[in-house]
């Protein structure tokens, strides 16, 4: 990496946009409130909290010296005071907050947001004084109380169980005496150790997702960078042995692949891990250029609602920088990222259904278990993106072999892979008038009760993501692979269900981060 600070960059070009979600008038009822669509255009009926999690990044960059306008402290104190003040009224009476609709309780936003305040008060402890980092921190204790209380039960996502245990070990180590904090926060890392595959990857719904799994090492990081008992460098190291398979030739990074169809890469922890760990030291390396030329998802090409945790991971990556560089002379010479390998080799993760296979003039990341999800490489650029079969029934609905299926069908011989995966519903609809009528009655009746209110999220997830429905026919998929790799598909002729000629990607679950831009969108495979 060169002298000049990649991330830096990047953020100076967007702190214009995230300095002006905050509602600077002390005159409104919405001062300190981040979300703009809230406060200023008055188009929803709730606030979401994650925006107040600002302050995380906001803090790293003054106290490292990388602020890069000429604001006076009291100006800069003020703004972050009223974050604070923000976060206090949108929580709810049980301590929560929202992102998505009223009332919804949200753990993975009141970890999010409880972590990024938490760290905050540890940056700025020095330059505000006692009464003021007691007024921030009594803010705090009712959204730490819902964490230590309440469970995230309707899915198992890694990052947001590791971002809870960070803020509950925070705050332990904050006040000094919460020994309920640090049980929670060691149930929670124990349930992400005890459901970390044997190839090394985080649980992120039903297998693994290297985007989301960059996001999971940010918080990781700072746990064992601060809670060092709890031995978390081997469970780090091995997820990165993992997790570094997945840069490509052309600088992108993850992909249609993973279970959460995610291609942006968090830069924090494994920038953050790369004095202990040689792989996050080359991954980090590697990417840093895909960053400066829009070759991977970065700051830029976030929307408002995942913009503040890839903020704080690039000012957090900015400071570190200034701490220690990451060049090539800093990575060993025999320690090549697999896709910079120019020998033959396959690596096969049977438990995430991934495969990879190399060869001196290609790379390919193959996922058998979505139906198999295709991404292949030539040199350095993207040939085939082909990400299964699309098919339509009767009424208009569309399927596809993209799902994950326990009961698919693999073979592989070393030349080609043949798939046979069952068709499943995939729930392409827009939300209607109807629908948000009903779910606004429900958040200020029913979904007062958490019990109904997290059964509920339990049956979205299986319709929207985890359990779609199955149609009565199977897809049938051979690969060939090598340079010139092949795709042939065949599906059993049902009455009522007609194959569509697609060429472009698609995702066939609903996935809020999916298809965020980078510079390779822009060319045809």
């Amino acid at each position: 990496m060169s002298k000049e600070n990649l991330y830096l960059e990047e953020i100076v070009k967007n702190l214009p946009r995230i300095l002006s979600l905050i509602d600077n008038d002390k005159t409104s009822c919405g001062y300190g409130l981040g979300d703009r669509y809230y406060w200023a255009w008055g188009l929803t009926d709730f606030g979401n909290g994650t925006f107040q999690g600002i302050a995380n990044g906001l803090s790293q960059l003054w106290v490292s010296g990388l602020w890069p306008f000429q604001t006076s402290f009291n100006t800069f104190a003020e703004r972050i005071d009223s974050l604070f003040l923000g976060a206090k009224k949108l929580t709810r009476k049980d301590g929560s907050l929202e992102e998505a609709f009223p009332n919804e309780g949200s753990y993975c936003v009141t970890a999010l947001v409880a972590f990024d305040l938490l760290v905050t008060i540890d940056l700025l402890d020095s330059l505000v004084d006692q009464e003021k980092k007691q007024e921030w921190i009594s803010i705090l204790e009712p959204l730490v109380r819902f964490l230590i209380k309440k469970d995230e039960t309707h899915a198992f996502i890694s990052n947001h169980l590791a971002t809870a245990a960070a803020a509950l070990f925070r705050w332990y180590d904050l006040t000094n005496q919460d020994s309920g904090a640090s049980t929670k926060a060691e149930l929670l890392v124990s349930r992400i150790l005890k459901n970390q595959s044997k190839e090394g990857w985080f649980k992120e719904y039903e297998g693994a997702d290297p985007g989301y799994q960059t996001l999971c090492t940010y918080y990781l990081a700072d746990l064992h960078l601060k809670q060092k008992h709890l031995k978390l460098l081997d469970p780090l190291a091995k997820s990165l042995q993992f997790l570094w398979h997945f840069a490509h030739p052309d600088g992108s990074f993850g992909g249609y692949y993973g279970s959460r169809s995610t291609k942006f890469y968090n830069p924090a922890g494994i920038l953050a891990l790369g004095e202990e760990i040689p792989e996050a030291r080359a991954l980090s390396f590697f990417m840093s250029s895909s960053i400066k030329e829009s070759r991977v998802v970065t700051l830029s090409s976030m929307d408002e609602p995942n913009l503040v945790p890839m903020f704080n991971s690039f000012a957090w990556s900015a400071s570190l920088i200034k701490k220690f560089s990451v060049n090539k002379e800093s990575v060993p010479q025999d320690l090549n990222l697999p896709c910079n390998d120019q020998n033959f080799f396959k690596e096969t993760f049977p438990d995430a259904g991934l495969l990879i296979d190399r060869g001196p003039e290609y790379y390919s990341v193959i996922n058998y278990r979505k139906g198999g999800v295709v991404q292949h490489y030539e040199n350095s650029a993207l040939k085939i993106l082909n990400t299964g079969v699309v098919f339509k029934n009767s009424v208009g609905k569309l399927g596809s072999n993209q799902s994950f299926n326990s009961d698919f069908k693999y073979k592989h011989d070393g030349k080609k892979i043949l798939i046979r995966n069952q068709v499943t519903e995939m729930p392409k609809q827009l939300p209607s008038c109807l629908q948000f009528l009903l779910l606004r009655i429900c958040c200020f009746t029913i979904f007062r009760s958490s019990l109904i209110r997290e059964l509920t999220k339990r049956f979205l997830v299986k319709y929207l993501i985890t359990k779609p429905k199955k149609w009565p026919f199977w897809n049938e998929r051979e690969i060939i692979l090598g340079k010139s790799l092949e795709i042939q598909d065949k599906h059993q002729e049902v009455k009522g269900f007609t194959k569509l000629e697609t060429s472009k990607p698609f995702v066939a679950i609903h996935m809020a981060s999916k298809g965020y831009w980078q510079i390779q969108d822009e060319v045809s495979t």
